[in-house]
């Protein structure tokens, strides 16, 4: 069975590397677990990447911060993820595979979450506004998706600011 995965993995069906890389975890071989990861990684699936980037960052043997950085930021990029960006802005802080509390990655992230905020929500009294098409009512109520989103958007835009303010008062 496991060489049938690795021919298909080999032949690029990202599902059979990232098969093989839960076989090769549960047999504790690292080596071969973060290969595999890797290579199912690089098909751009939003878990397999999530998952490799977290590898990168907390395993001491396979450590790897600049990587792990640019992975979540491209996870926040492309698939507009909230944890991928406060993941991010922790390793910002840190100064983790990035100068420490680089104004550049701190503004390009920022940038996201405004961006994504302006083409999703409008606001109009400290209330967000649904699409009306899409909810048939003009206000959220608080348990939806997309409003907890959003308040999760404003607390990292809130802190990546905090960040920006603290720097520029220092000497």
């Amino acid at each position: 069975m496991k060489d049938k995965l690795i021919q298909w993995a080999q032949a690029g069906d990202g599902d059979c590397a990232y098969k093989l890389a839960t076989i090769y975890r549960e047999e504790e071989n690292l080596p071969e677990y973060a290969h595999w990861l890797e290579r199912a990684a690089d098909m751009k699936n939003f878990d397999v990447m999530k998952d490799f980037a977290a590898l990168l960052r907390n395993d001491e043997t396979i450590r790897d911060y600049g990587r792990a950085f640019e992975i979540y930021k491209e996870l926040a990029e492309t698939f507009c993820d909230e944890e991928s960006m406060e993941y991010a802005v922790d390793m910002i802080e840190r100064g983790q595979g990035v100068a420490k509390n680089d104004k550049d990655a701190l503004n390009f992230i920022l940038g996201l979450i405004d961006e994504m905020y302006n083409e999703i929500y409008q606001i109009d009294r400290g209330n967000i506004l649904a699409r009306i098409w899409t909810f048939q009512t003009r206000r959220h109520n608080e348990c939806t998706w997309e409003y907890l989103q959003a308040v999760e958007r404003r607390r990292i835009a809130a802190r990546i600011r905090k960040i920006l303010a603290k720097e520029e008062n220092q000497p």
